[in-house]
């Protein structure tokens, strides 16, 4: 009995000396990047213009290749497709959770609204798209909202709702936003970059319809609803979004400079990731 007791402990104690780290830091999004002209001429500032947020763990960034920092690319084995960057690690700072009706597929990303009230007002007075239910009918009461969520997820409580909740973002002394990451699990590689790019959502006056949309969505794919007459997919992000980031780069989207506080030469490093560069913004 002590024997088996002495290899329990010892079992437990042994480091493994994996590579794999949490690496831990703050993305900054600019105050431009939330920022969206309205039709009245009138300039609003608001968190939710936020898009999802790709970040990825690399050895190095190319400056050359492209119109914006982007990550040290491998061979280019298929003509007209960017080379493999090979991410160490990765995470998102927000990301795609289905909410509850067709009409809001891959259209809501986690962490940037409080309630049903909140998307509705986002959707319906923003951005001009009210959200419809499944008749093409538009969803006018948040009661209406938590009722469908809570008969398509068979849900009891809103805190099953993992779109809705605490705000990743805050707005700091400058103006702009930021928000803590977490990249779990990743192969610490010393000299890496921390890089990525905000997804920006389509926002275009003379198709309303498509207000919302984001480019890394794969729509026809992800978990699939079937049920009665009523048949779709839920969507999801592409699966090589941190692998082939340039494929889903549109303009109007943010990408990080690469810059020096961003590099992480210790696990303990904090990176700060700037998203200072708006690809075709303005051009």
């Amino acid at each position: 009995m002590s024997t088996s007791i002495l290899i329990l402990a010892l079992g437990c104690a042994y480091n493994e000396a994996l590579p794999e780290k949490d690496i831990f830091g703050t993305v900054i999004v600019p105050a431009a990047a939330a920022t969206r002209t309205q039709a009245d001429g009138t300039e609003l500032k608001d968190a939710r213009f936020i898009g999802p947020i790709f970040l990825g763990a690399y050895a190095g960034i190319d400056s050359v290749s492209f119109g914006y920092p982007h990550p040290s690319m491998g061979p280019i084995v298929t003509a007209d497709t960017p080379g493999d960057t090979f991410p160490f690690g990765g995470t998102t700072v927000g990301r795609y959770d289905f909410a509850c009706y067709e009409s809001l597929a891959c259209k809501v990303v986690t962490g940037r609204f409080t309630d049903y009230q909140d998307i509705l007002d986002y959707f319906g007075t923003v951005l001009g798209n009210p959200v419809k239910d499944q008749s093409g009918e538009d969803v006018a009461n948040a009661s209406t909202f938590q009722q469908a969520c809570f008969d398509h997820f068979y849900a009891t409580s809103d805190d099953e709702m993992a779109f809705l909740g605490d705000l990743q973002f805050s707005e700091n002394a400058d103006g702009d936003f930021e928000a803590a990451f977490t990249m779990p699990h990743t192969v610490f590689v010393e000299g890496m970059t921390i890089w990525g790019w905000m997804d920006a959502p389509e926002i275009v006056a003379a198709n309303p319809s498509a207000n919302g949309d984001f480019s890394t969505c794969e729509e026809g794919a992800g978990r699939e609803f079937e049920e009665y007459n009523s048949e779709f997919f839920e969507g999801r992000v592409y699966y090589d979004a941190l692998n082939t980031p340039s494929r889903y780069i549109y303009s109007g989207d943010w990408v990080a400079t690469g810059g020096e506080e961003s590099v992480v030469n210790s696990p303990d490093d904090r990176p700060v990731v700037r998203l200072d560069i708006g690809f075709g913004v303005g051009g």
